[in-house]
């Protein structure tokens, strides 16, 4: 039951980063720049930063560097 609860609370988690990331490029979008932008704009490119940096977290955990002794193309 306490695994349930502790997946739960990390899911919110979660989706409050995505959200908190998305508000900041709203706000960020709404004051820096000179020329101003129509409201369903920013908020389009809000979302899909917020849905970018969701998937790039999703997918960066499955990326794992590692260090050893690898050789690189350029060593001889």
């Amino acid at each position: 039951m306490t695994n349930l609860i502790q997946t739960n609370i990390t899911k919110l988690q979660k989706i409050t980063k995505y959200i908190l990331m998305g508000l900041i490029v709203v706000v960020a979008l709404k004051y820096i720049p000179d020329n101003e932008l129509k409201n369903k704009e920013i908020i389009m490119i809000g979302a899909t930063s917020s849905i970018s940096y969701a998937i790039l977290d999703m997918i960066s955990p499955a990326i794992k560097i590692s260090k050893g002794n690898t050789k690189t193309a350029n060593s001889c």
